[in-house]
């Protein structure tokens, strides 16, 4: 939703996106995070369509990889 309504005050997808990433992580000082790049962590989602024809494409999730592992995400749901 956040996403979303950063591109509707003004910034385009590919704005929204970095804000939402590499830009956090640099401010935050996470070297390890934000971009995808050799040394660096590799938590990442894979979608069903692109974010940047719309922004609301964020919305789905077809992999989450965390440390550049695949989460099993049907067990995550089953242990909640």
């Amino acid at each position: 939703r956040e996403l979303e309504l950063m591109v509707r005050a003004g910034m385009t997808p590919m704005q929204t996106l970095i804000a939402a990433t590499k830009t956090s992580a640099d401010l935050l000082k996470l070297t390890r995070l934000g971009t995808l790049a050799p040394g660096k962590q590799a938590d990442f989602v894979v979608l069903e369509a692109n974010p940047l024809e719309d922004i609301a494409n964020t919305k789905r999730i077809a992999k989450v990889y965390q440390r550049g592992v695949e989460v099993n995400r049907q067990a995550l749901r089953a242990a909640f």
